[in-house]
């Protein structure tokens, strides 16, 4: 395999204009976001010295969010997706100059910034979905794992930057002009967005919204492969719930110090990155079922091992280790998703695995706290990262689809070549396709 195979693959972003679009969208929104996640909170604490209001908005905007994706799902699928994806990035802009525009008054409303973040919060998730079901109609198939990869690492570096950029924002000229950079910037992406195609599904849903949402429901329980990567999905942001433990193993092993707690929590997000870009490989991989399986329980031995790190360097690369892993296992996921799910079916199947990630993160961190409070921290880790290996076996020996599963768009290419891959000749069965 050479070199260049291993790195991300970016040609979808030089054969489709429109996919190219897409993303640079996406990065300028996500930079966006990273600004407000430093100033909603640090706003709100100013105006009201409660952590319980800075929790009860992040609260309001979650489940706004979980709302507004359920219901993008449902509209994706009936409707024009470029038209729905130019009208909701352009009111989340609205939304972001709301929150300036408050933020500038001599007495600024913290049930303002409540509700214009519940409104972005719902609009940008119906925008997500949208953005999500257009990928497929834009780039051919053998092309997704690249454009998850691709997709991924916009957002994890947009990520990793954002929040420090706000910070030094919000330090220089204070909140005001974080949520001037955020409309500025989503409003620009307008015109870019406005550029794409019309972007119909091939068949409009048209049944009743609740029935709808239950058929979306009914799919992705009934596809076997879809099931599958719901259910590992689910196991894997049980897992996402570290953040909660960091703290408590700072002050226990490394003596509080802010400096380790800081680059503990960036730690994670540049692992991802550097998986993102070292995904290249992912398109070529036939038996993306136990890839998906694998990746994700070695990210949480790497996770386990973190607890018994007697040094911080060793327990950053832990966390990096384990945020590469789980990284590729997001890009297949993203992969058999589109995959497996026929055009008509992509808002809604899209909605359910984001709004699983949404709800799983939220269970995942009341898991951990719970163990945090049963051991010591660095036990709690060992523990919680156990456990969570234990369910990724679980699901390896259980979910007999992703053992079996092949992926056959490969077979042209490899047709005139001996198979590398074992298990290459594992029949596929129609629950499978």
């Amino acid at each position: 395999m050479s070199g260049n195979a291993l790195l991300v693959d970016l040609s979808p972003l030089r054969e489709s204009p429109p996919f190219r679009s897409i993303v640079i969208a996406r990065t300028i929104a996500v930079f966006g976001i990273g600004m407000l996640i430093v100033a909603v909170p640090i706003q709100i604490f100013a105006l009201t010295g409660s952590t319980a209001h800075v929790g009860f908005a992040s609260t309001a905007t979650g489940v706004a969010t979980l709302i507004g994706l359920l219901t993008g799902g449902v509209l994706a699928d009936r409707y024009d997706r470029r038209r729905l994806i130019v009208w909701t990035r352009a009111v989340c802009g609205i939304a972001f100059v709301g929150l300036a525009l408050n933020a500038a008054t001599a007495d600024p409303s913290v049930w303002a910034i409540y509700a214009l973040g519940a409104v972005d919060g719902a609009v940008g998730a119906v925008s997500i979905t949208a953005l999500l079901a257009v990928t497929p109609a834009l780039i051919p198939e053998n092309s997704f794992a690249a454009a998850g990869a691709i997709n991924a690492l916009t957002v994890q570096l947009g990520m990793m930057a954002a929040p420090a950029l706000g910070g030094v924002v919000i330090a220089a000229a204070g909140v005001t002009w974080n949520y001037w950079a955020a409309a500025a910037g989503t409003l620009l992406t307008v015109p870019l967005l406005m550029t794409l195609p019309e972007l119909r599904p091939d068949e409009a849903d048209t049944e009743p919204p609740w029935a709808s949402l239950a058929g979306g429901f009914r799919f992705a329980m009934s596809e076997n492969t879809v099931r599958s990567v719901l259910i590992v999905g689910t196991i894997a942001l049980l897992g996402g719930g570290v953040g909660v433990l960091i703290p408590a193993f700072v002050e226990q092993r490394f003596g509080g110090d802010p400096r380790a707690a800081g680059l503990l929590y960036s730690a994670t997000a540049v692992g991802a990155a550097l998986g993102s870009v070292g995904s290249g490989w992912i398109s070529g991989a036939r038996r993306k079922g136990y890839t998906l399986v694998l990746m994700l329980t070695a990210s949480f031995v790497a996770l386990a091992g973190v607890g018994f790190a007697p040094v911080v360097w060793v327990a950053l690369v832990l966390l990096a280790v384990a945020g590469a892993f789980g990284a590729i296992q997001e890009i297949v996921a993203y992969t058999l998703i589109q995959t497996n799910t026929p055009d008509r079916l992509l808002g809604r199947t899209n909605s359910l695995w984001s709004a699983q990630n949404v709800f799983g993160l939220s269970v995942g961190s009341a898991v951990a706290g719970l163990i945090g409070t049963a051991f010591v921290a660095s036990t709690a880790l060992i523990v919680y990262g156990a456990i969570m290996v234990a369910l990724s076996l679980l699901a390896l020996v259980s979910l007999a689809s992703l053992r079996g599963y092949v992926d056959h768009t490969l077979d042209a290419a490899a047709s005139d070549a001996t198979p590398q891959f074992a298990g290459a000749d594992i029949p596929e069965s129609e629950e499978q396709r």
